[in-house]
């Protein structure tokens, strides 16, 4: 992240902070800006949130969670974005960001197996863990989360809503925020494991496989799965050994290791992003917060003021071009939140494969490259494209 975004943020905070407070908006006789948008009433914030971790992981059946980048929540209508304080360049850097944190907070809970971000949802994953930031500004943190396991159990599905306090900013080294929030889901999903017993866990991992299998190669795995309206199981287990399986694990274990090596890209991110994204955050917090201070005083007014007078039109302008200059700024220091993607050399079977383009895309090219290694050696034909 170039070293003029801190700077600049850091000035506008030390601005905003002056004599104790964010600096005095003028009040005009205006009121609120034509079209906003009145804030949707949210669950409770989550409070203060410990994490549970386990007395002994070696008790623990440690699925393998598999998180997907978050939908950044962008709406249809991009005239409502600058309403709604949404920059489209900042909330996609977040949409990366949110699930690296959560994943963080999973493997420090010490109760999962291997806890990857992907660029796309698995279907066949172990459990995926899936988001939407419905609303982030600082102040508040609000996401929808869904988990569901490969044997197509909701584990979640609910909105998770964190509200920062004053003396979680500066941010302290290694912190967040929003930590209460990660660890909040964390505890969830130990919740809905501890539910479900270690036989049944099991089941899940085999439900996994042979949903991969099948997707490589339905007319060779179709039958071991009995799937009704999104859940699955098992009708029964390839043998011990089985060949063909063999091969299967063996390009899922390609397809992971893609992953890893991406997920060292989601790594860069989050650490050159974490001390801009921390200060935009507290920049964020303060100009809510103000906001919210105006509204209150300006409903606190006496309506029957004097109108029309020159103090009152001087005071409307100057609240007019203190607007301006702040989205200009907001707009100015978004820009620094664009990041550039590494192209991926991988190599299977002898060959090496280039990738290039985004994480999507080079995600779904080297899948369709693993399934056609994957038909080219066992003879069979190209599996349809998969979720």
């Amino acid at each position: 992240m170039s070293r003029w975004l801190i700077v600049v943020l850091m000035v506008m905070l030390n601005a905003c902070s002056s004599a104790g407070r964010a600096p005095e908006m003028p009040i005009g006789d205006t009121g609120p800006p034509e079209g906003e948008i009145e804030a949707p009433q949210w669950p409770l914030p989550v409070g203060n949130v410990q994490l549970n971790r386990p007395a002994s992981s070696a008790e623990v059946e440690l699925l393998d969670v598999a998180l997907v980048v978050f939908d950044p929540g962008l709406p249809d209508d991009p005239s409502v974005m600058s309403k709604r304080g949404i920059f489209p360049v900042i909330r996609k850097a977040e949409a990366r960001y949110l699930p690296v944190v959560l994943r963080h907070t999973l493997i420090a809970a010490g109760t999962w197996g291997v806890v990857r971000v992907l660029p796309e949802p698995d279907q066949t994953a172990q459990l995926l863990v899936t988001g939407e930031i419905i609303h982030s500004d600082g102040v508040q943190l609000v996401v929808q989360i869904k988990a569901i396991d490969a044997a197509g159990r909701i584990w979640l599905d609910r909105l998770y809503v964190d509200r920062a306090q004053a003396s979680d900013y500066p941010v302290a080294p290694d912190g967040d925020p929003f930590a209460d929030l990660h660890r909040q889901i964390a505890n969830d999903l130990v919740v809905v494991r501890g539910q479900l017993g270690k036989q049944l866990l099991q089941r899940i991992a085999d439900v996994s496989l042979i949903r991969y299998a099948a997707s490589l190669s339905p007319e060779a795995f179709g039958d071991y799965l009995h799937e009704d309206q999104g859940s699955y199981s098992l009708a029964r287990l390839p043998a011990e050994g089985d060949p063909m399986l063999g091969r299967v694990q063996r390009i899922r274990n390609q397809e992971h290791l893609f992953i890893d090596t991406v997920d060292e890209q989601y790594a860069n991110l989050y650490e050159e992003m974490t001390a801009t994204y921390h200060l935009w955050r507290q920049y964020g917090r303060e100009q809510t917060i103000y906001k919210e201070q105006y509204q209150q005083r300006l409903s606190e007014r006496d309506p029957q003021g004097q109108r029309g007078s020159f103090a009152a039109m001087q005071q409307t302008y100057n609240a007019f071009k203190w607007s301006k200059v702040q989205v200009q700024d907001l707009e100015e220091l978004a820009v620094g939140f664009s990041t550039e993607v590494s192209p991926t050399a991988m190599e299977v079977s002898g060959q090496v494969f280039k990738l290039s383009g985004s994480l999507e895309t080079q995600y779904a090219e080297w899948r369709r490259i693993l399934r056609s290694i994957f038909a080219l050696e066992t003879g069979l034909n190209d599996p349809p494209n998969t979720p």
